[in-house]
């Protein structure tokens, strides 16, 4: 999505768009605005850039009340924050507007470097999935082949689900013995461990080359619960057998059916769902980006 006030400008300085940005060359400079939580983000790529360049650039931002840049490969990354009121767009035109002017007076006759292959070139602007880039004709038909294969190829991938929850488990048992270990022997509570469940899960599901998806994050939710819930029991049960001091299977069975005891387990297994579930949503959040769906290519567009 691109915020209203985005567009307005990207079509006061003539640029196109893209699904989650506006884009373009003004003067011989290439162009990349898009929006933030609470800022806008200015990215401007030049064809050559000096420490002296470097230097009125500071000041130009200095003058609009931006202390900070990131300095990118002949380029600059601005941040205008946004805490109370928008930033105005009439400065942001006006920075942009004098930063290009200073790069085509000292550098009239040259041209962007694709941001490829690094070449200086007549560019346009394409999404590649989330990522928008400016590059020259060659390296656009050179990319759009090798997604097209990769796409293709990705249709192809096994999905080896039960390999992947098979694995999950089996990676898993090390965390039952960390839950033994803390909750008999150090009197800790077990659920600390669970963070070991999911991460060894995770682990052995990536090593059995289960598919990652939807499914297979479901997958390793439910090895992840099954194993922690097992570890607590089963650390519950060599608890109560050192307590006794002889391996009694119809009195550690007894003991375990006791309701006091029932619920002291329950307990603590809902805390480990709690405690493993943060770091879970996180672990599966960032496999999901490994998450193997189609690239889609797009031009940029008139506003």
């Amino acid at each position: 999505m691109i915020w209203p006030g985005l567009l307005k400008l990207g079509k006061e300085l003539q640029l196109k768009r893209l699904d989650a940005e506006v884009v373009g060359m003004v003067k011989n400079c290439f162009v990349k605005i898009y929006g933030g939580q609470n800022m806008k983000v200015l990215e401007l790529f030049v064809p050559e850039i000096s420490d002296l360049d470097k230097e009125y650039i500071i000041k130009r931002l200095h003058e609009g009340g931006i202390k900070k840049q990131t300095w990118l490969e002949y380029g600059i990354k601005i941040i205008f924050y946004e805490y109370f009121l928008p930033y105005p767009l009439k400065k942001i035109k006006g920075i942009i507007f004098d930063i290009c002017s200073y790069f085509l007076e000292k550098y009239p006759d040259q041209k962007i470097r694709c941001q490829k292959c690094g070449v200086p070139n007549d560019l346009e602007a394409y999404s590649y999935g989330s990522a928008a880039m400016a590059v020259c004709g060659e390296c656009q038909k050179l990319s759009e082949s090798e997604i097209e294969a990769r796409n293709a190829e990705n249709k192809f991938v096994p999905d080896n689900y039960a390999a992947g929850f098979i694995g999950s488990l089996l990676y898993s048992i090390p965390g039952i013995f960390a839950t033994i270990f803390l909750f008999v022997f150090l009197n800790m509570l077990a659920a600390i461990s669970s963070v070991l469940y999911v991460f060894l899960g995770i682990r052995g599901y990536k090593k059995f080359k289960g598919k990652i998806s939807r499914f297979g994050a479901f997958l390793i939710i439910l090895s992840t619960m099954l194993m922690v819930g097992f570890g607590i029991i089963l650390a519950y049960s060599v608890l109560i057998l050192k307590e006794m001091g002889t391996f009694d299977i119809d009195m550690l069975l007894y003991i375990l059916r006791i309701p006091e005891v029932q619920q002291e387990m329950v307990k603590n297994i809902m805390v480990s769902y709690a405690i493993s579930g943060i770091y879970l949503v996180f672990q599966l959040i960032q496999m999901m980006k490994e998450w193997r769906s189609d690239i889609t290519v797009n031009k940029a567009r008139e506003i």
